[in-house]
């Protein structure tokens, strides 16, 4: 065995000298057993300072141990097609279950492929995370990863000095063969020549074979390295990206294709427009203005994104995900302007085999809505579905009427109807709440001076959002201003409107009109048994009046001001057309055959929410998919969205509460009750929700991190067209939706 070890080193260094004569390779030896087989009695070990073509002859030959050096690439098998983290993107990671998570995953690795020692890089000249990384692995397991810097640098001058350092020394030995090639030759006269020709044929056919381990980096653990090494370069504080426009300059179409689902997106520089510059695919000229996205540190005074060495699939979901801010950089850079920033909880958007649903069976929702359109239950649809923060499924059917002339998109502007009452009032309150400047315990005259001596003066905030007020349904006041099939002549703005019979209630209502609503509210009866559950429309009427008391400011301002500009809902208001959107961006509700006498379009279909200037409490709003689902994203989280605590926790989960007897809703909130449930009957009992005349919907489930929206204008032209109830559309497709992550598998 000796003899045979020791041609080893001499064919090594003839064939290393041959094919590179600057190439010094090293022969480790585990100097107890190398001494011991010299009676072969024991195995001995290759060290291999580098990786040539003939290691795999010994990863394969259980007649040693073999032993690779580690240098900044951390990667033992550079060969292999497999593509490891180096030692950079190791110490980019602030997490070190994440790293021993690496370690464990190296090792059984190497010994799967025969390694049965990594040898670390010395620490000099590296950076203190380097080091970190070359200690930490040490630590985890030092049998295994074992320090360079500790190994004895010279091999025993004879076997007798051998023996002695043996017993009593590391017996750790590293032999540079260009010094100790002749020393060796000595230990190997015994050897047959035969066995040597022989011995050097497998070496000169091991350098030609390629070398293909079984299996690779598993995906989870490489996109959990990719996202905690990756390294933001932000000396102007840019990230996340807060932009509608951008220019992206390289050839990743996948990445582009991202983007676009954040932002519009150039390809050609725009004075004003923010330009990133793929540096992995694009050698143009560099601006200082510019954002880089590159590997490694090659352009460190610019504001970057740098990446890690290894690749996942699907990494342009979670760098699209990065810039704008839906998944935290959290990587670590000895350069001074690198920084850790925070995920801000902006709704991503990523693939459905990502986020844990079956696409296949999702493949059932299009079915569904296409079902739905055909029987005339709805002209079109609009849905999304939120899965972990991250939006899986956006999507559109049909068209905004059955002459199928303009068809629905994602942009596309939805009545929502009494959605209203759960994305603009509830909030309101809430914050209010927040603020101390209510309670739910109070009473409407607390706040109201005009409900003082009312039938309502002692119904509580509570009472209201729960609809446990003893308030009716519903009263058509709008009807009470009416004169045969004109408006009363008190509520014309001049003798002109009503000669021309112009009501611009839709607009601009007349101050009479919005009283004498307020005053019919006021004095509007109870229903027989007032602590019984009534859904009521009036209750958030009156909610929207609080509002506007308790805050000072007009209703759909205050909304505005704090929630929807600042969480970027560009598509989600009252009143949609005086606000800037286009008609042709809206669908058309119903043909108000009552009270209009004309087609509605852009305009509120309640006939109440209409006297009270389009703005209201229990309708009004304007909204897409998209929006609401960001809106009920900022619920889900707690209140957290966009870097921005907008309501806290606290206040939230007391509204997901049923608070009275026979009631199933919450405060705002509908729940499940397993009788008349809008949800799908997998939905968990902590879910909550809402669901809109116009046949809207959304549902939010903590239980599976999911959100539900689905908007329709069901209404079109008729809204005593029930179809859409009767199918069970919504209901069905919840049902697929969580139907798809019970067989993801």
């Amino acid at each position: 065995m000796r003899g045979y070890l020791v041609l080893v080193f001499v064919l090594l260094s003839m064939f290393t000298t041959a094919s590179n004569p600057e190439l010094k390779e090293e022969v480790w030896i585990d100097g107890d057993s190398f001494y011991k087989s010299i009676g072969h009695k024991k195995k001995s070990t290759i060290y291999f300072r580098t990786w040539s073509g003939y290691v795999s002859q010994f990863l394969e030959d259980d007649s040693y141990y073999v032993a690779m050096q580690l240098d900044q690439s951390f990667d033992p098998l550079p060969k292999d097609a497999i593509e490891l983290p180096s030692l950079a993107t190791l110490a980019a990671i602030g997490d070190d279950e994440l790293r021993k998570n690496y370690f464990r995953f190296l090792e059984s690795f190497g010994r799967t492929y025969g390694i049965n020692h990594m040898v670390l890089p010395d620490t000099i000249e590296f950076s203190a995370y380097e080091k970190e990384v070359i200690n930490q692995a040490n630590r985890h397991s030092p049998y295994y990863f074992l320090h360079k810097s500790s190994l004895s640098r010279t091999i025993p001058g004879s076997r007798k000095e051998f023996e002695n350092e043996a017993e009593s020394s590391p017996t750790i030995w590293i032999a540079d063969q260009d010094i100790n090639t002749k020393k060796l030759n000595k230990w190997s006269e015994k050897l047959e020549s035969d066995r040597r020709v022989s011995f050097y044929s497998s070496l000169r056919k091991a350098k030609q074979a390629e070398y293909l381990p079984a299996y690779e980096l598993p995906h989870s653990l490489a996109r959990s390295v990719f996202a905690a090494s990756t390294v933001a370069i932000d000396s102007k504080n840019v990230f996340p990206l807060k932009t509608s426009l951008i220019t992206y300059l390289g050839m990743d179409q996948q990445l582009k294709k991202r983007l676009k689902q954040y932002v519009h997106v150039l390809d050609y520089r725009m004075p004003g427009v923010p330009c990133l510059v793929d540096a992995r695919n694009h050698e143009g000229k560099v601006y200082d203005e510019d954002i880089i996205l590159q590997v490694g540190m090659k352009e460190a005074d610019h504001i970057s994104l740098i990446l890690p060495e290894v690749t996942i699939p699907n990494q342009d979901i979670l760098i699209a995900k990065m810039l704008f801010g839906a998944h935290e950089v959290i990587g670590r850079n000895n350069h001074p302007f690198s920084r850790r920033i925070e995920n801000p909880k902006f709704i991503g958007y990523t693939d459905l085999e990502t986020a844990g649903m079956n696409a296949n069976h999702l493949q059932w929702i299009d079915s569904l809505a296409i079902d739905a359109i055909k029987k005339y239950a709805t002209p079109g649809m609009q849905l999304a579905v939120v899965k972990g923060g991250d939006l899986v499924f956006e999507k559109a059917y049909g068209f905004y009427t059955y002459d199928s002339l303009r068809k629905v998109s994602k942009e596309t502007v939805y009545d929502i109807a009494s959605v209203t009452k759960v994305a603009a009032t509830l909030p309101a309150i809430a914050l209010l709440l927040d603020q101390g400047k209510i309670h739910l315990d109070d009473s409407l005259s607390r706040h109201l001076s005009i409900f003082e001596k009312s039938n309502k003066s002692s119904v509580t905030i509570r009472q209201l959002l729960a609809h446990n007020s003893g308030l009716r349904s519903y009263v058509p006041f709008w009807s009470m201003m009416m004169n045969g099939d004109r408006l009363d002549a008190f509520y014309y703005k001049t003798p002109e409107d009503e000669a021309k019979d112009i009501r611009t209630y839709g607009l601009e209502p007349h101050p009479s009109m919005v009283d004498s609503l307020k005053s019919f509210i006021v004095q509007s009866q109870l229903i027989k048994n007032p602590d019984s559950y009534n859904y009521s429309d009036l209750g958030f009427m009156i909610l929207h009046m609080i509002v506007e008391e308790v805050s000072g400011k007009p209703f759909d301002q205050f909304l505005k001001n704090e929630f929807y500009d600042p969480m970027g809902l560009t598509r989600t208001t009252f009143n949609p057309i005086r606000n800037g959107i286009s008609p042709k961006d809206i669908v058309p509700t119903e043909y108000d055959q009552r009270y209009r006498k004309y087609q509605v379009w852009g305009e509120v279909h309640d006939r109440n929410a209409l006297v009270f200037g389009g703005v209201a409490g229990h309708a009004g709003l304007f909204s897409t998919a998209t929006d609401l689902a960001k809106m009920m994203t900022m619920f889900l989280n707690g209140g957290y969205y966009g870097g921005r605590q907008y309501i806290s926790r606290e206040t939230l989960d007391l509204l997901n509460i049923r608070y009275f007897d026979g009631n199933r809703r919450g405060l705002g909130w509908d729940k499940k009750d397993g009788k008349k449930d809008s949800a799908s009957s997998l939905a968990s009992d902590e879910s909550f929700g809402h669901t809109g005349f116009t046949g809207t919907m959304v549902w939010a489930d903590p239980e599976h991190d999911l959100i539900y929206v689905f908007l329709s204008n069901r209404i079109y032209p008729d809204a005593d067209n029930w179809k859409l109830g009767h199918l069970n559309t919504r209901t069905h497709i919840h049902d697929v939706i969580y139907q798809s992550l019970e067989s993801f598998e």
